[in-house]
């Protein structure tokens, strides 16, 4: 039987030179006779960046593994704006001699598997895709605490629930073998406007706490009898103005901000009834003493909170420690004073 196979070998190789050409031309490969007998055509070498990396049946294997490697790595074609290589890839076939052994042919799954990590565990070829993602997200609301003298110091009531809303965000995302590399927000569209939450928090005394007229004692805020506010302790010890009350980018700045390290203590201006201590939006950690006569003042951003809703504070006393939480860009303390609900320059009440 292999004398056979040998001879038909043999007689189409004896063909006449143009015969062979004009159909190489057309795509014919020539069969070989290996040395195990067997005639079969020449296998293909898969090429990247010039090295040969695996070798297949044919042509047509080469390119499809090479195309099952772009595929796995596409993901979805919907999202996919751009796919390509980073490296030269290209199909070579073996040069293959009668009378040759075969060498060890891959299977196109087995190529493919080789590319991705045949290389000491990493891959051959890098895809870099180019796609846009859709995600939703959740805005939480705000909280905002209001003063009430009709309600009695650490007692509060949700006056409006708070509901959460929601946004759409379409990134431009580039990937390399499925791994994000670069991330690019292109687009932004609220879907549902958060609500804020309104909470009442009392500020009325009880008679354990005395009247107002018994309450304050030295030390406390000084005020004359038509209500013009003194001097009142500066809330830190050292540090510098990083923003000043008023105007501020297109938005008014309700406070003092005065940067100082982490962990610095910060005291109370005055002395009175701590009405709110926790969290409280982009105010991040606060403490909200109500000093009477119609004053508040505000210390935001804190890292630590030393004092609880409902308890009394001296002038003085260490309240919180300095933080960056919230809506901040570094560690400071926001000093806001509020008289009759409305806020007033901190500077014009303190000596820094």
């Amino acid at each position: 039987m292999g004398t056979v196979i040998a001879i038909i070998v043999m007689t189409i190789i004896s063909s006449s030179a143009s015969a062979v050409e004009a159909a190489v031309k057309e795509g014919w490969e020539p069969p070989v006779l290996t040395a195990e007998g067997s005639v079969v055509k020449p296998p293909w070498y898969i090429t990247v960046d010039g090295r040969k990396v695996a070798l297949v049946e044919s042509k047509e294997a080469a390119n499809k593994a090479v195309s099952n490697v772009i595929e796995r790595y596409a993901g979805n074609e919907n999202s996919v704006l751009d796919v390509k290589i980073e490296e030269k890839t290209s199909a070579e076939k073996m040069e293959l001699k009668n009378g040759d052994k075969m060498p060890e042919v891959l299977t196109v799954k087995e190529a493919e598997e080789k590319l991705i990590s045949g290389n000491g565990g990493k891959s051959y070829i890098t895809v870099t895709t180019t796609e846009e993602e859709i995600d939703s997200e959740v805005i939480d609301f705000t909280e905002e605490y209001r003063p009430d003298d009709e309600l009695y110091v650490g007692e509060s009531e949700v006056e409006s629930e708070g509901k959460q809303g929601s946004k759409e965000i379409v990134k431009r995302v580039v990937k390399q073998n499925g791994n994000t590399v670069e991330e690019e927000i292109v687009d932004e569209e609220i879907k549902e406007e958060p609500r804020e939450r309104i909470i009442r928090t009392g500020t009325k005394k009880t008679a354990d706490y005395g009247n107002s007229s018994s309450m304050y004692e030295e030390g406390d805020l000084s005020y004359d009898e038509d209500a013009v506010y003194m001097k009142l302790k500066t809330p830190v010890n050292g540090g510098r103005i990083s923003s000043d009350f008023g105007q501020r980018n297109g938005d008014f700045h309700r406070g003092l901000d005065i940067a100082l390290p982490q962990g610095s203590d910060i005291y109370a201006a005055d002395s009175g009834y701590v009405y709110y201590s926790g969290w409280c939006g982009s105010y991040g950690n606060i403490v909200k003493i109500d000093h009477g006569n119609g004053m508040q003042t505000y210390y935001a951003h804190c890292s630590e909170l030393l004092v609880n809703s409902g308890q009394r504070v001296e002038r003085g006393e260490r309240i919180a420690l300095v933080g960056s939480t919230g809506n901040s860009t570094g560690p400071h303390v926001h000093f806001e004073v509020i008289i009759n609900r409305s806020c007033v320059n901190p500077i014009e009440f303190i000596d820094f």
